[in-house]
């Protein structure tokens, strides 16, 4: 056999050992949570030793990461107001509460798209990070809409007191703890659609109201 091969080879066992230790370790997380979870416990699940563990991940949040990170990075792109922004018929001021209603709405199915295509590593970052590097990691999220919001009052001529920011943040972290009540429940995707197209309704209407006030200073 030659070297070729036997790289082949040794790459194939050490992917096949990630798979597994990835697999048993989303099983623990999903009982236990990141905090409970015991490394020789994923080991054994996995069917490996811990030092074959260890060649592959650094700790037990390299492992929670490898399950979560590139989907949290996706998430993010998907919350941005960018269509907002740059779009040349909208504003929160101008524009009718039904046309509002109508663009959240789009964005909101989108976001349930995405969270039922990823519904495994969305349920371990809401429901079972707690302990790992993740347990804030929404806070990132939030600093994205929130600073998207403050553009959008400013384009409207809203200037931007203590007041103001503190609501704002009030308000989008309330917003995302809705989303995670999706989770929480284990929501059917249809039950999902249904929710957050009755949250929709309730959201945009507040939030006009609310801008138009700030808008008349």
């Amino acid at each position: 056999m030659n070297n070729h091969v036997e790289k082949i080879l040794a790459d194939k066992d050490e992917l096949n050992t990630r798979a597994k230790i990835l697999r048993a370790a989303k099983q623990e997380f999903f009982v236990n949570g990141f905090a409970d979870t015991n490394v020789r416990a994923i080991a054994e699940k996995a069917g490996v030793t811990t030092g074959a563990l260890y060649n592959l991940f650094d700790n037990k949040d390299g492992i929670f990461e490898a399950l979560v990170s590139g989907v949290f990075d996706e998430l993010l792109n998907t919350l941005s107001h960018s269509e907002l922004l740059e779009s040349q018929n909208f504003g929160m001021k101008t524009s009718e509460l039904s046309a509002i209603i109508e663009l959240s709405q789009r964005r909101f199915l989108r976001m349930i798209d995405f969270f039922y295509n990823n519904w495994d590593a969305m349920k371990l970052i809401v429901c079972c990070s707690k302990g790992s590097s993740y347990e804030h990691i929404f806070d990132k999220a939030i600093d994205i809409t929130e600073n998207d919001t403050f553009r959008l009052l400013k384009l409207d001529g809203v200037k931007m007191s203590r007041r103001i920011r503190f609501f704002i943040h009030v308000m989008v972290t309330s917003h995302f703890e809705n989303l995670k009540e999706i989770f929480y429940h284990n929501l059917k995707k249809s039950e999902a659609v249904e929710y957050v197209l009755d949250f929709n309704i309730y959201h945009c209407a507040g939030w006009k109201q609310y801008w138009m006030e700030q808008v008349k200073g």
